[in-house]
């Protein structure tokens, strides 16, 4: 990222038109990187700020009426709810929500003649269950509903391969698991799919050379259509290094990240006052708890005071949440652990 950084903001630039030359062949990597992490085509992806921006983007493709639903999760993070809320504002859209937990039972049952749209993410932000996002989109696809992925918790947690799911649209961000920088994620959208981007610009072309002041022109016909202009080039390169790490350590990595969420929970459920909220065996690197008389947020704040970074999950039933990856050692989980049981 630094070297990158320093040749675009410097001697790039006197190389006239050579500087989007350079800032064309660090997307191109980014696409690329993120392409084959997940199994899909470089051109399948929009690069994007973050899942969030992912979401939103996927949620305004579609041309929304008054009366139309959509369907999600009560445990869905923010990043994926707010923007379903927001058409229920602007456009009267019914938002549907299913209880956990999430099963292609309870989804296809939530369907109507009006659902457009199923919103929903691969891992649950709550306690890392992996959902079965095969069968859910298979249950929507036989129901014409689009679905639309929030991946914030599964690339570089757990295997996947987006077109395998059968999923629409896909969203992720390079700055949890796959280890990147804040600022850049990569957005999935199904060969084909006739959506429509609300991000467009320059950059939304097949070529600089198309554009046409009257509007004779069409944009492109892949997932790029919905990145509209400039981009950091030192995010895209730093994004890109990181994905290729973690295609490189490939499927011994998520075993490793799984290990060493199992033996956390191995550690907690010997512990009289803390009750695991997550699934046993581990789905992914995320492991839940709660500690008896002791409030979420309160414990995750005395946590941090002695050394230890965890997330405080709020709603009605608030978790503890550790997210467990390969720079955490045994001697630091254990430590933890005895900490927990200090609280």
């Amino acid at each position: 990222m630094r070297e990158t950084d320093d040749r675009c903001s410097g001697p790039a630039y006197l190389e006239g038109v050579g500087l989007f030359a350079h800032q064309a062949a660090s997307n191109s990597r980014a696409r690329e990187a993120a392409a084959r992490l997940v199994g899909a085509g470089a051109d399948d992806f929009a690069l994007t700020q973050n899942t969030t921006h992912g979401m939103n983007l996927g949620v305004a493709s579609i041309n929304w009426r008054e009366g139309d639903e959509v369907v999600s999760a009560k445990t869905e993070h923010p990043g994926c709810l707010v923007p379903l809320h927001n058409l229920q504002r602007r456009f009267g859209v019914k938002v549907n929500l299913v209880s956990p937990p999430v099963t292609p039972e309870k989804i296809e049952a939530s369907l109507t003649s009006n659902t457009r749209l199923l919103a929903i993410s691969h891992v649950d932000w709550t306690n890392g269950e992996v959902l079965p996002l095969e069968e859910i989109c298979a249950v929507a696809r036989e129901k014409g509903v689009l679905t639309l992925i929030d991946g914030a918790q599964s690339v570089g947690n757990i295997p996947v391969d987006v077109p395998a799911t059968g999923a629409d649209m896909y969203a992720f961000t390079g700055h949890k698991w796959v280890l990147g920088p804040e600022g850049m994620g990569a957005f999935y959208v199904r060969p084909g799919l006739p959506v429509y981007s609300t991000n467009v610009g320059f950059m939304s072309l097949p070529a600089p050379t198309d554009f046409d002041a009257g509007g004779d022109y069409e944009l492109r016909s892949d997932a790029r259509r919905f990145e509209a202009s400039t981009m950091n080039p030192a995010l895209a390169d730093g994004f890109a290094a990181a994905a290729e790490a973690v295609y490189e350590r490939g499927d011994a990595g998520f075993e490793e990240i799984r290990h060493r969420a199992d033996f956390l929970m191995d550690l907690l459920s010997g512990l009289p006052r803390a009750s695991l909220r997550s699934p046993r065996p581990a789905h992914s690197g995320l492991v839940s708890f709660e500690v008896d008389g002791v409030a979420a947020k309160d414990a995750a704040a005395h946590l941090l005071d002695q050394g230890f970074i965890l997330r405080y999950i709020p709603g009605p039933n608030s978790y503890v949440r550790a997210s467990t990856h390969l720079f955490n050692s045994e001697e630091e989980l254990e430590a933890l652990a005895m900490t927990v049981a200090r609280l």
